[in-house]
């Protein structure tokens, strides 16, 4: 039973070292899940989802169903975001015939991405005005 017990703590505190090093990493990823997506982050799946539409091939509807589908993982990503995000997963599939409402729906998905996804521009402030525009300032 002793022996047990030993082997028991010393493979725990073998085992402590890379656990550390998996929480770090799994922290800094964390982390950059957190960070708000900008339309650069989100380009690559817009691209890929106008190539899916356009085209209708196999390859570009993969690419935009992968992309998509990360999107889905990230925790802090909007409901709306992840709900276009799924669409997309969905109906982002070659199609026998490449008609006028299949290119709507993807090309108003990959706008709807960048448009509910990615994160508010900050408003550019108009200098503000002079409360005392008859007074001189010296």
């Amino acid at each position: 039973m002793g022996t047990i017990l030993l082997l028991s703590l010393t493979l725990l505190g073998l085992s402590s070292i890379p656990v550390s090093a998996q929480q770090r990493q799994a922290a800094k990823q964390l982390e950059a899940e957190r960070e708000p997506l900008t339309k650069a982050d989100l380009k690559p799946t817009f691209d890929a989802v106008v190539e899916c539409a356009q085209r209708n091939q196999e390859a570009g509807c993969q690419a935009a169903r992968v992309l998509a589908d990360k999107l889905l993982d990230r925790p802090f990503v909007t409901a709306i975001c992840k709900d276009t995000a799924f669409t997309i997963t969905k109906k982002a599939k070659i199609s026998a015939v490449n008609d006028f409402d299949r290119k709507e729906l993807l090309l108003n998905k990959a706008t709807d991405l960048l448009q509910l996804c990615a994160a508010r521009e900050p408003e550019k402030s108009t200098p503000a005005a002079d409360p005392n525009p008859g007074i001189k300032k010296r």
